[in-house]
């Protein structure tokens, strides 16, 4: 378990524990690093790029593609780990 610590508009610190090991709710790799969206999303899918490759991945609110953006990261996703992890 890691902490983050998010600095609220009122001066105040909101400190956040949470499971760097979980998977991110988008690419479903680990967290890793809490994000300034917050936890539950990895650095990487917060900035728009892919952790391994570096490539733009800009996924969208079902409500406005249907999904597509999201099932078009994750099989990217899911190609790096079949073809790069040992």
């Amino acid at each position: 378990m890691k902490t983050a610590t998010y600095r609220l508009t009122n001066g105040k610190d909101l400190v956040v524990e949470y499971d760097e090991t979980a998977p991110c709710q988008i690419c479903g790799e680990p967290v890793v690093e809490a994000s300034t969206s917050g936890t539950v999303i990895c650095p990487w899918c917060d900035t728009g790029h892919c952790r391994y490759c570096g490539i733009r991945m800009i996924v969208m609110g079902e409500h406005i593609d249907g999904g597509s953006s999201l099932r078009a990261c994750r099989h990217h996703m899911n190609w790096h780990r079949e073809h790069t992890k040992g």
